[in-house]
């Protein structure tokens, strides 16, 4: 379960982060290393350069392990106008909030997202913080739609951002079916088809399949063909036909979108389609969303080993 993906640099900041913080213990709260910890995370960030998905990729991961809001306090502290400490430090904020329940100012929070937007002015960062405080307000359209063209100005296909507004506009938050739809098929036929934004509707077709089995009754019985209807069977094939091409998904969440059509693949039972899926995978796995149906290792490595024995019934033949 690698968080990280194939991110190699990102990696070595999170063992260096782990082997340092252990070496603190409990300590960390009010050491004063004068950046030895931080820097990896500073490097992390800065390294990029103006890639943002590859950068925003490395801020939400390093945003979710426990110690990131002490870590982005002790930045501030040593520089107060850091854009990328002040970033850590909101989205370190909002993880918790959404994860764990903390309290969350998100009037202070929408202030900060203001403040690292000033900045850097060029970084969609601050504004896809900014649309996730907006998602939890229940702003009004007016008011969200601003950010969501600066975050376009700046990165005209970020994952996260997308996201974040595939969940604003479905019916569940602040929009409808019909204006989801309107979305997505507004994104897919503008997209380049290998863009960070590729498994965007994928995402939203695996929701529509959680939604009718958490509906129970027969139509959970049932679910499974949700897979089989033409529209779904469609953005499966397309995905199937390009994902798992050597070089087609470059972006840095790419074995995410993987570890989705995979997950896909073994609901609708194509098992044997899934092997190499798996096989571009890599043994790398995410948390979502395998965890959808308990301990996510457990359930990758056991749809793995279906499609390994389904691949095995096939090349017997």
């Amino acid at each position: 379960m690698c968080p990280e993906l194939d991110d190699g640099r990102l990696a070595r900041t999170l063992a260096h982060l782990k082997a340092q913080i252990a070496a603190q213990g409990n300590n960390l709260a009010e050491s004063n290393d004068r950046g030895a910890l931080t820097y990896p995370v500073e490097q992390s960030l800065r390294d990029p350069g103006d890639d943002w998905d590859r950068r925003m990729h490395r801020l939400l991961v390093l945003s979710t392990i426990p110690e990131a809001p002490v870590l982005a306090r002790q930045w501030r502290r040593r520089d107060p106008v850091d854009a990328d400490a002040l970033l850590l430090q909101i989205f370190a904020d909002i993880h918790r909030a959404g994860t764990a329940g903390a309290a969350l100012d998100i009037d202070a929070t929408v202030r900060l997202c203001r403040h690292a937007a000033a900045l850097a002015p060029p970084d969609p960062a601050p504004w896809i913080a900014l649309l996730n405080c907006h998602r939890m307000q229940r702003a009004p359209g007016a008011v969200v739609q601003p950010v969501w063209d600066a975050v376009k100005e700046r990165d005209r296909w970020n994952r996260e951002a997308h996201r974040q507004m595939l969940h604003y506009v479905s019916p569940q938050e602040c929009g409808s079916s019909a204006l989801t739809v309107q979305f997505l098929d507004s994104v897919t036929i503008a997209a380049p088809p290998a863009a960070p934004v590729a498994a965007l509707s994928l995402t939203h077709s695996l929701a529509r399949y959680r939604r009718i089995l958490a509906a129970g009754g027969i139509e959970a019985l049932t679910a499974h063909r949700h897979w089989n209807q033409p529209h779904e069977r469609a953005l499966v094939d397309q995905a199937l036909a390009t994902w798992p091409q050597p070089g087609f998904l470059t972006h840095a969440a790419a074995l995410a979108d993987l570890n989705l059509l995979a997950y896909v693949l073994a609901k609708a039972t194509r098992l044997r389609d899934a092997w190499p899926v798996f096989e571009a995978i890599s043994e790398v796995a995410t948390d979502w969303p395998w965890e959808l149906d308990g301990d996510p290792l457990r359930q990758v490595q056991e749809s793995h080993r279906r499609a390994l024995r389904s691949r095995g019934r096939q090349t017997s033949r």
